[in-house]
């Protein structure tokens, strides 16, 4: 009777453990990673000003503009300027 116990509680063991990858979670999603196929051209360009906001550039707006994105950033003394980002790494562009 006890080695059939422990046969069923070894058995069970060894189930659980197999079952337990199947619940881990997914690895996390590179933000470069995100479908924005999905998404109307305001939402798209409120996630890509938020993007900028965290890498600390403190753009006012942004628009596509001949695939480069195009954004209004406000410089330290009030006034605005113009940069140009690529569009999928947000990297400066310089011309």
């Amino acid at each position: 009777m006890i080695k059939n116990s422990i046969l069923a509680l070894t058995t069970a063991a060894l189930v659980a453990g197999v079952a337990l990858p199947a619940f881990a979670a997914p690895a996390p999603v590179e933000s470069t990673d995100v479908d924005t196929s999905y998404l109307t051209d305001e939402v798209a360009n409120d996630y890509t000003l938020l993007r900028l906001h965290e890498k600390g550039i403190n753009a006012a707006s942004i628009e596509e503009w001949n695939g480069k994105i195009r954004a209004f950033v406000v410089q330290e003394d009030g006034t605005q300027a113009m940069q140009l980002f690529d569009a999928d790494t947000l990297a400066p562009v310089g011309l």
